[in-house]
């Protein structure tokens, strides 16, 4: 009797998984039955996936076994094989021959269990829409075939693939579906998983009370099955919503129990997320620099694995962190947490367009009528034409936002300029009265300031002009040359020029850089960037670029 091999975790869990085995000779056994299928190449195949301790029980096809059987039988294990070897092309391509071979030889349990392989599958391929529509499918067939605990499975899978495409109402419907079934059978592993998922979907949802329920219940079964590294993974979800009811020292307790596991265990990625909650731990107790090098810690987890949702996290995270410590830094971390939040954005918009598709494409699994198609054809195309639409109105949404952003550094710059000439020219308070008079019909940003205000700028110019190669002039340090607090020196700022100190800031090393452009036509970009307070010069042309819309190449080009 074959043992179903049902593959039910979520997304969340799937990437945390490594490769078992390698695929040897697989290719060249599965090539021999395609060339010449019968029970006798189907069953050499077999005998190597029990070598290799592939499948539960031993399988042996009869030899007047039909070739639908056959193929069925073995493409849908050569998926399985290629999935679990991270050959997701293969997978994918064994598994859709299989499918329709197994609903022709009436086989629903294995039916089943391949849609839900090429559900999975499609999640590791990025292919969120098609991964909705085969687990669905694969739910359908469980719920005809009435078993609780396939039921609560393909449940799950569903909920995990609407947690990948941050649709998390839809993953909640169906956890609590899931949960639903499982609580009526025996299965403490399904249970655990479930529970987990519940966990990821409510931490998701922002509802640490909950969190916490599921994720200990799932701690808990882990630790009566004496599944260690699991119950580790657990344990940081409850760290986390732990940290978020203000519950640091129980939070600090679960961490520490389990990250020796979890590093143990070899699973780097479980690693990674371990360390940033243990990272947001310490930020929010203000133990900035034990947090900074849990970060560090993550931070060389991510980005070799190329995981820019962690990566971003964690590089916020550094910002915060290094804020007080090492403020160069801090700038760039914040830099690329910048550039990274830009890039999920592009990915939310795509997962957004695979949500629209996988609620309709769905209805192609249904036998419906020429009039369904129609109308079905009718819905795509209008959901198209609105995303079209929305994509089109956020654009010129965010240029507008951009224009009028350069528009106020403009007027910044013009500020700074002309605060520049009174400085040099050391005029007092009666001076400056006379000068804002002389301006009211300019429309400039300094007529809107007090004396006080202008002579406060102008400190802060000198400051910022002194204080540019040396690195000393961030927010924090201007604030102290200024005798003020931090709050005290913002909240005057914005009251002066209606915009934060940072920016102020770099509107002065942005009117430096325009400067040294055009005064200084051989120097290195790099060189001026040093010169403006810029660690790095990448990050110097793209600051440039996104005020002036051009490169600081360019401006030197047309400007000389």
């Amino acid at each position: 009797m074959k043992l179903r091999k049902r593959i039910y975790i979520s997304f969340i869990m799937l990437i945390l998984l490594c490769p078992g085995v390698v695929a040897g000779n697989a290719d060249t056994l599965l090539s021999d039955f395609n060339n010449h299928p019968s029970a006798k190449t189907a069953n050499s195949f077999f005998d190597f996936l029990n070598q290799q301790e592939f499948i539960d029980e031993p399988i042996e096809l009869p030899a007047d076994a039909s070739h639908d059987r056959l193929c069925s039988t073995v493409w849908y294990w050569a998926s399985e094989w290629y999935y679990d070897t991270q050959d997701f092309q293969n997978a994918e391509h064994y598994a859709l021959r299989a499918l329709p071979l197994c609903k022709a030889v009436q086989d629903k349990q294995t039916e089943a269990d391949c849609a839900s392989l090429l559900s999975l599958i499609y999640v590791r391929l990025g292919e969120f829409d098609k991964a909705a529509i085969y687990a669905k499918l694969c739910n359908q067939l469980d719920i005809e075939s009435g078993n609780d605990d396939n039921i609560s499975s393909s449940f799950n899978t569903l909920a995990g693939i609407y947690m990948s495409m941050r649709q998390v109402d839809e993953a909640e419907r169906y956890i609590l579906q899931a949960i639903e079934y499982v609580e009526k059978v025996d299965n403490m592993p399904r249970k655990a998983v479930i529970y987990g998922m519940a966990s990821e979907v409510y931490q998701h949802k922002n509802i640490p009370e909950k969190t916490l329920d599921y994720a200990t219940r799932a701690w808990e079964i882990e630790k009566r099955l004496g599944r260690e590294d699991k119950a580790a993974i657990r344990q940081t979800q409850r760290a986390a919503a732990l940290t978020v009811l203000e519950r640091y020292e129980e939070a600090e307790q679960c961490l520490k129990e389990a990250i020796p596991i979890i590093e143990e265990s070899g699973n780097t990625h479980s690693l990674g997320i371990a360390y940033n909650h243990m990272g947001d731990l310490m930020y929010v107790q203000g133990r900035n620099k034990e947090g900074a090098d849990y970060y560090y810690k993550a931070l060389d987890i991510f980005t070799a694995q190329h995981d820019i949702y962690n990566e971003s996290h964690t590089r916020k995270g550094l910002r915060e962190t290094l804020r007080g410590i090492n403020p160069e830094e801090a700038l760039l971390h914040g830099d690329r947490f910048e550039h990274l939040r830009d890039s999920i954005y592009d990915h939310e918009t795509n997962r957004n367009l695979s949500h629209y598709a996988a609620q309709y494409e769905n209805d192609i699994l249904q036998q419906i009528n020429e009039r369904q198609r129609v109308r079905y054809i009718w819905l795509i195309v209008l959901i198209l034409v609105l995303f079209v639409m929305l994509s089109l109105g956020s654009w010129l949404f965010y240029r507008h936002q951009q224009h009028r952003q350069l528009l106020h550094f403009n007027n910044l710059l013009i500020e700074v300029e002309k605060l520049r000439k009174q400085t040099r020219a050391k005029k007092n308070i009666e001076q400056v009265q006379n000068q804002e008079e002389r301006e009211q019909e300019t429309g400039n940003l300094v007529n809107d300031t007090t004396a006080d205000d202008r002579l406060m700028l102008a400190r802060v110019i000198e400051l910022v002009n002194t204080g540019m190669q040396r690195s000393e002039f961030s927010v924090e340090q201007i604030a102290d040359s200024m005798n003020m607090s931090v709050s005290t020196f913002r909240r005057r700022m914005i009251a002066a020029t209606g915009d934060s100190p940072k920016t102020f800031i770099l509107a002065i090393q942005m009117e430096k850089a325009t400067e040294l452009l055009v005064q200084q036509p051989t120097i290195a970009i790099a060189d001026i960037a040093m010169q403006c307070g810029f660690a790095e010069a990448g990050s110097f042309s793209r600051t440039f670029h996104r005020f002036y819309g051009i490169t600081p190449t360019q401006y030197r080009e047309q400007k000389t």
